[in-house]
């Protein structure tokens, strides 16, 4: 009977740790909501103070005091959740890279390569991304494209280096590790599977699902989260370098500039991806580690495996957060294909 007892305990233990793989997540869409919301109020405020100025905050300021909001959110509930669920504390995962500065490297172009390779699919299925594609080019460039220096400046620091790096904290430093508890394969693809998720529309989620799959990969095999922010930064700093590149050659020049860019860009990738492989091999759960706390001792949790469950994927897609999640994802997706149909 105390066997049994015990047996039910350790299965909440390690349900209860999947399960905050999502509630993160939804910790982080209310609080950025609500900071959103705060930024403009008290902006408008201080707008209306200084200037005497009581019209509305144009659209420029959108992806800006998003990406205000989702630094400091990403951060507190990366630290916060680590600390509630005893997996571990944050510094942890910024140990010294095994990986050396070439395969960092390497990873970088993984994720860019495969980020070009997804980008010529949707370029050939246009008819079927279109509204979504639009809506998010719109919604990206609002920052970019604004007469307005700071929040130029201030967007461009928020997609090409800040947001990448608290997205790494959140996802790699802290959804990563919550879920490696019982095993590395579940935590690197149901890391991966959140962070396509999480993204919230069509067009973006098989892309960040992929990423996320290398970027959680590079984390595991290199036992730190350093690299995967790299790798981070450059994929996010070459798709606005590409973005800068056509506004100055015009629609009609570059053409060429982008063929030969996604050619090289694959190339780079495919090769990455081929030398990383071979030397450090897909993910091992007994020669792979990485810093976490379990909720419960390794023999506890192997007593609690049944042959039909082994407290793998069965339970992670048993969790309520999860599905909250499925759902945000789909009525995100609506609203940005909806908003996409209404651009000319």
């Amino acid at each position: 009977m105390e066997n049994t007892e015990q047996i039910k305990k350790t299965r909440s233990k390690v349900y209860r740790r999947y399960n905050w793989m999502s509630v993160v997540l939804l910790f982080q869409f209310l609080g950025v909501s609500v900071a959103v919301v705060l930024l403009q109020v008290v902006t408008a405020a201080i707008k209306s103070a200084v200037t005497g100025d009581n019209s509305p905050l144009t659209a420029d300021y959108s992806t800006f005091f998003n990406g205000v909001a989702c630094i400091i959110v990403n951060t507190l509930f990366a630290v916060l959740v680590l600390k509630i669920t005893k997996t571990g504390k944050l510094r942890e995962s910024f140990a010294k890279p095994s990986f050396s500065a070439i395969e960092i490297a390497m990873a970088a172009f993984m994720v860019m390569g495969f980020s070009y390779f997804y980008s010529t699919i949707v370029t050939a299925f246009e008819s079927v991304f279109s509204s979504s594609a639009k809506a998010l080019g719109q919604s990206l460039g609002s920052g970019l494209d604004s007469q307005n220096l700071v929040l130029q400046i201030g967007t461009m620091a928020y997609l090409c280096v800040l947001g990448p790096i608290t997205e790494e904290l959140l996802f790699r430093g802290c959804v990563l590790r919550a879920g490696s508890h019982v095993s590395r394969k579940v935590g690197v693809i149901a890391s991966a599977l959140l962070f396509g998720l999480f993204h919230g529309n069509i067009v973006q989620f098989f892309n960040t699902f992929v990423m996320g799959l290398v970027l959680a990969y590079v984390t595991v095999k290199s036992r730190s989260i350093i690299p995967a922010i790299i790798a981070h930064i450059c994929n996010n700093s070459s798709t606005i370098i590409v973005m800068y590149i056509k506004m100055a050659v015009g629609e009609s020049n570059y053409a060429t500039v982008d063929t030969v860019s996604r050619v090289v860009f694959i190339t780079l990738g495919i090769v990455s991806a081929v030398f990383i492989l071979r030397k450090y091999k897909l993910i091992d759960d007994n020669a792979d580690r990485i810093p976490v706390n379990l909720p419960a001792t390794e023999e506890e949790i192997e007593q609690a495996k049944t042959p039909k469950n082994k407290l793998k994927f069965k339970t992670f897609f048993s969790t309520w957060a999860f599905w909250i999640v499925v759902a945000y994802f789909i009525v995100m997706s609506l609203i940005v294909i909806m908003m996409g149909s209404k651009i000319q």
